[in-house]
């Protein structure tokens, strides 16, 4: 049924052969959205190893990057369950390999984002209009993290230093 619905989608498309998930596919005079709608259809029909049939390639992806944005785990973390998952998932998965590349795979999705500053007390965001500001128009309070008066990288770095030297020797 997608297959039929894939077929009348682009109006620009003179022929229309599919094969069937994993086979090859051959789409000529398809629009540039059309080839992506397939790859995405490709990517949702493609099993995750041989004889899944509970995830596609697609499903488990965005499983995983679901649970990657609800627990904050790190683009590392995540790139090391993958390999993990590679370990352990029956030669021929087919995995991204990394964060990146599953990023890539659902990116025709929509799944995208902007990162957007927000005023320490929640007041406001800095977007549209206001992404020049340095102030929070509401309690004016900085949009950038400030260190006190006199703050020196450097003279941080001494102190550090110094606290870790009296810690080593109460040992």
């Amino acid at each position: 049924m997608l297959n039929d619905i894939a077929c009348g989608l682009a109006l620009e498309y003179t022929s229309c052969e599919i094969e069937g998930a994993g086979g090859s596919n051959r789409r000529s005079g398809a629009n540039e959205e059309a080839l992506r709608y397939f790859e995405i259809l490709d990517d949702a029909q493609t099993e995750l190893y041989p004889g899944c049939k509970d995830f596609s390639k697609l499903s488990f992806i965005v499983e995983l990057l679901h649970l990657k944005a609800l627990n904050q785990w790190s683009d590392t973390s995540f790139d090391m369950l993958l390999q993990l998952l590679h370990q352990v998932l029956p030669s021929g998965a087919k995995l991204a390999e990394s964060y990146y590349q599953a990023r890539k795979l659902t990116k025709n999705l929509g799944f995208t984002y902007e990162t957007l500053d927000a005023c320490p007390y929640n007041c406001m965001l800095f977007r549209n209009e206001n992404a020049h500001l340095d102030t929070c128009i509401v309690c004016q309070t900085s949009r950038w993290k400030e260190y006190g008066v006199g703050y020196n990288r450097q003279s941080s770095l001494q102190v550090l230093s110094i606290v870790a030297k009296v810690w080593q020797q109460s040992k």
